[in-house]
C-alpha cells in the first residue's frame, strides 16, 4: 500500500508539470503580448514595429484555399436567372443545407433501427496463473514437506449475443415522430436557403443595376456641365458673359466629376455585393447583362389579408418552426414513456474453449484439463422503473415546456413575417407611385433644363438659371432611378416574403 501510495503521489506531481509545462509553452505569455506558436506548435519568430508587439499570424499552409472561381465567358452578358444558376452552384450555403438535410435523415434512420435486434459477437481471451501454498503431511513412515500448488489457464470464449426490445408503451415511435419531423423541417430549410439565394442574388442585381444607372446619370450631368462651359467660354469671347460665370460653370464641371466619381464607386461596391451574394471570388471580372429599361410591375395585389394567410402556410421557416412544434409535442409523448415498463428479450450462445493445469511441488505432481462446452440461453425481461430523485418528471416538464416555447416562437415569427409581408407590400405600392411620379418629373425637368441652356446659349438667360435647371434635372433622374431600383428590390422582397420566389425565373416575373 505504501509503494502505491508513493507512485500516486509522483504522478499526480508529474500530470501538474505537465500542464504548467503546457501554459508555459503554448499559452500567450502575457494579456499585452503576442503568441509566439506558430501552425503545428512550431516557435515563429517575435515580431516587434517600432518596438511595439506585433499580433500579426504566420500564414497556415493547411488551410485549403476554397474561392469558387467559375469559367466565365468574357464576351456573353449573364442575366439574373444565369447569375441564380451559377449562385446555386457555386455558393456553400446550398451545400451546406443539403448536407444539414443529410443529417436528419439519417437520424431518421437511426430511430427505424432501434426496432431491430442488438446482435453482438465477441471473443474473450485470456491467461491466468495463481499460486498457494501448500501445507505439510506428517506421514509415517515418509513425511512429506509444504510445498506450492500452482494452477495455470488459458481460455478462449467465443460468443453471439441477441438484445431485442420488444414493447416500450411507444417511446421509440415518439422518437421516430420526432425525427421524421426535424428532417420535414431541414428539408424545407433546404428549400428556403434557395430561396434565400435567389432573393440575395435578386437584390444585389437589383442594386448594381440602380448603381449604374446612377453612374450613367453622373456621366450624362458632367456631359452637360462641359455644354454650359463651352457656352460660357463661347459668351465670355463675345463680351456678353462675366468672369464669375465661367467660373461658376468651371465649378459645376469639378462637381460633376466629383459625383461621378462618387458614382464610380457605387457601382463597383455593387459589383463586388453581387459576387458576393453569388459566391464567388471576388476578382473575377464578368459581364452583367443590362435592364435599365425593364417594364415594372403594373399593381400589387389588392387582397392583402389573403395573400398573408396563404404566404404563412407556404413560407418555408414557417413550415420548418411547425415541423419543430410538431418534434417536441413527439419529445412529450417519448418523455411520457419513461415511466412505463420495458420488455425485451436477450439471447446468447457461446463456447468455452481452454486448458487447466495444476502442478504440486510436493508431489511433483502436473496434471491437465482440456475444454471446450457449448453454452447457450434465452431469457426474457421486464424493467419497471420506481424511482429515479424526480429525474424522469423534470425531463418531462422539460419537454412540455420546450414544446410550449417552440408554439410561441411559431406564433413570433408569423407575426414577423406578416410584418415582412405588409412592410414590402406597402414599399411596392409608394415605389411603383414614387417612379411614375419621378418619370413626370424628369420629363418636365429635361424640358426645363433644354429651354434654359439654349436660352444662356442665345444671351436671353443666366447662368443660374441654368445651374437652377440642371441641378433640378439630376435631382428627378436620380429620384427616378432610385424609385425604379426600390420598385425592383420591394418586388422581389414580397415575392421572397410571400414564398413565392422559388426558382430562377421567379424575379423575371416581376
Amino acid at each position: 500500500m505504501r509503494v502505491l501510495r508513493y507512485a500516486l503521489i509522483g504522478a499526480a506531481f508529474l500530470l501538474s508539470g505537465c500542464t504548467a509545462s503546457a501554459l508555459h509553452d503554448l499559452a500567450p505569455p502575457s494579456a499585452d503580448k503576442p503568441s509566439s506558436k506558430a501552425p503545428g506548435n512550431i516557435a515563429a519568430a517575435p515580431k516587434a514595429v517600432d518596438g511595439k508587439p506585433d499580433f500579426g499570424l504566420t500564414p497556415n499552409p493547411a488551410i485549403p484555399i476554397t474561392l469558387n472561381t467559375p469559367t466565365i465567358d468574357p464576351k456573353h452578358a449573364y442575366s439574373l436567372p444565369e447569375l441564380i444558376d451559377m449562385a446555386q452552384m457555386a455558393n456553400p450555403v446550398t451545400r451546406a443545407a443539403w448536407q444539414r438535410a443529410r443529417q436528419a435523415a439519417i437520424a431518421v434512420g437511426a430511430t427505424e433501427a432501434t426496432y431491430l435486434p442488438i446482435i453482438t459477437a465477441d471473443v474473450v481471451a485470456g491467461f491466468e496463473q495463481t499460486s498457494a501454498t501448500a501445507p505439510g503431511l506428517n506421514l509415517i513412515p515418509i513425511p512429506i514437506p509444504a510445498g506450492t500448488l500452482t494452477t495455470t489457464g488459458t481460455q478462449v470464449v467465443p460468443s453471439l449475443t441477441v438484445k431485442w426490445l420488444l414493447f416500450d408503451f411507444g417511446q421509440r415511435e415518439a422518437m421516430r415522430d420526432a425525427a421524421n419531423h426535424l428532417s420535414y423541417g431541414a428539408n424545407v430549410t433546404f428549400n428556403g436557403t434557395h430561396q434565400k439565394l435567389i432573393f440575395d442574388v435578386s437584390n444585389a442585381f437589383f442594386i448594381l443595376t440602380a448603381a449604374r444607372v446612377q453612374l450613367k446619370i453622373a456621366q450624362g450631368t458632367l456631359a452637360n456641365s462641359r455644354l454650359v462651359l463651352e457656352a460660357a467660354e463661347a459668351r465670355m469671347g463675345r463680351g456678353l458673359a462675366t468672369t464669375m460665370e465661367a467660373a461658376t460653370a468651371k465649378q459645376q464641371v469639378a462637381q460633376a466629376r466629383f459625383n461621378l466619381t462618387q458614382s464610380q464607386g457605387h457601382e463597383r461596391s455593387s459589383y463586388m455585393g453581387l459576387l458576393e451574394a453569388i459566391g464567388i471570388t471576388p476578382t473575377t471580372e464578368i459581364n452583367i447583362q443590362d435592364i435599365s429599361s425593364r417594364v415594372l410591375p403594373k399593381a400589387v395585389p389588392a387582397d392583402l389579408d389573403r395573400l398573408i394567410a396563404t404566404s404563412l402556410q407556404r413560407r418555408p421557416d414557417v413550415q420548418a418552426a411547425f415541423a419543430k412544434l410538431q418534434a417536441d409535442r413527439s419529445g412529450i409523448a417519448a418523455a411520457r414513456a419513461e415511466f412505463m415498463p420495458k420488455i425485451a428479450i436477450a439471447g446468447n450462445i457461446n463456447r468455452n474453449i481452454g486448458t487447466l493445469s495444476t502442478e504440486d511441488s510436493r508431489f511433483d505432481l502436473r496434471t491437465r484439463l482440456n475444454v471446450n462446452q457449448p453454452n447457450a440461453n434465452l431469457v426474457v425481461g421486464i424493467t419497471m422503473p420506481i424511482f429515479d430523485g424526480g429525474l424522469r418528471d423534470a425531463r418531462l416538464q422539460g419537454a412540455v415546456a420546450q414544446a410550449a416555447a417552440s408554439e410561441q416562437e411559431m406564433a413570433q415569427l408569423q407575426n414577423t413575417a406578416a410584418r415582412e409581408i405588409v412592410t414590402a407590400y406597402d414599399m411596392l405600392r409608394t415605389s411603383l407611385a414614387g417612379h411614375g411620379a419621378a418619370s413626370e418629373l424628369t420629363s418636365s425637368a429635361q424640358t426645363a433644363y433644354n429651354a434654359a441652356l439654349d436660352y444662356y446659349k442665345q444671351g436671353l438667360g443666366t447662368i443660374t438659371d441654368v445651374s437652377i435647371a440642371q441641378t433640378a434635372l439630376l435631382q428627378a433622374k436620380f429620384a427616378k432611378a432610385t424609385a425604379y431600383s426600390d420598385s425592383l428590390v420591394a418586388a422581389a422582397t414580397l415575392a421572397f416574403a410571400t414564398g413565392t420566389l422559388t426558382n430562377r425565373n421567379g424575379p423575371g416575373r416581376f
